[in-house]
């Protein structure tokens, strides 16, 4: 397959016919006939169906069409870019992460830096093993993530063996989160065994979490495994804890989340003491990639962020 064949088989698709097409693409019919019957032979499916109006595409025709634009598309795209006669550059940084008050601030920091610039930040926020999956298939080049005490050495591991690497940004303990629903609502800490009274929202929709958390034993001090919602967005949590008593337990590093709202965050302890496990932030990259100028400042505001707030 060569590109041209492609075009050529687009434009008779346009004209409707072999004869206009080839008129258009100056090229005598026999080689557009054999360029599009090279196509059909070398996939083993036929494009068109020949009618007394002229050539309509089959269903698989359809399919092959889209794909087919699709790959001019990306050859016009690499042109555009890439060639003599390219654009300028665009500067990219492409980030998976779960949801965090902090990464809004610092995007919007990276664009007030470079607004003179061409620029395409792309943000997903995602769970912890989409995540993952996404820097190690290259959909993202940076994650962000949290990751307990008790399985951090394990993720290490595993990413070992998905030739990605972990740099710790910053440990938080755990936070009840709760709405003026909630009878801990005045309390100025809450204990894991008041807190398993309680529905709660958990903000992950991780099937390896979920299995966790409702199944294996010591996985969830503090959590009602029988009364658990999942939920994917702060959004949804933010709406079970004002409009119910659930909590909401997690790390500093979503607490912003619930400025300007009458939801509150105190101390999780357990037995009169702070709860023993700690959470850490993370993030992931690609083993032995360096990063583009923009990853480069981005990842600088990021550091300087967990600085600034020691």
């Amino acid at each position: 397959m060569r590109l041209n064949q492609l075009e050529y088989f687009i434009k008779v698709v346009e004209c409707g016919s072999i004869t206009k097409a080839a008129q258009e693409l100056y090229l005598s019919q026999p080689s557009l006939t054999k360029a599009v019957s090279g196509l059909e032979a070398e996939y083993d499916l036929k494009l068109f169906d020949r009618t007394a109006k002229g050539l309509s595409l089959t269903p698989k025709g359809r399919d092959f069409l889209e794909y087919a634009k699709g790959v001019i598309d990306s050859s016009q795209a690499l042109n555009t870019t890439f060639g003599k006669e390219g654009h300028p550059s665009i500067q990219r940084v492409a980030i998976a992460s779960q949801q965090f008050d902090f990464i809004y601030d610092i995007l919007l920091s990276l664009y007030k830096e470079n607004t003179e610039e061409l620029l395409q930040i792309d943000l997903q926020e995602n769970d912890r093993g989409e995540i993952v999956r996404m820097v190690k298939e290259r959909r993202a080049d940076i994650g962000i993530l949290v990751v307990t005490e008790r399985n951090s050495k394990p993720f290490k591991s595993e990413l070992q063996g998905k030739n990605l690497e972990v740099h710790i940004l910053d440990r938080s303990p755990l936070y009840a989160c709760m709405g003026s629903r909630s009878g801990l609502y005045d309390h100025e800490t809450v204990d894991v065994e008041e807190a398993e009274q309680y529905l709660h929202v958990a903000l992950d929709t991780e099937q390896t979490l979920r299995r966790e958390l409702r199944y294996k034993n010591g996985m969830s001090e503090g959590l009602n495994r029988e009364h658990l919602i999942f939920c994917n967005t702060m959004g949804v949590c933010r709406k079970f804890l004002e409009e119910t008593e659930a909590l909401l337990l997690a790390p500093k590093w979503v607490l912003g989340f619930f400025e300007d709202t009458k939801i509150r965050s105190v101390p999780l302890m357990m037995n009169g003491e702070s709860y023993p496990q700690i959470h850490y932030l993370v993030w992931i990259k690609r083993v032995k990639e360096e990063f583009h100028p923009l990853e480069e400042r981005f990842m600088k505001l990021l550091n300087e962020h967990f600085s600034c707030s020691d």
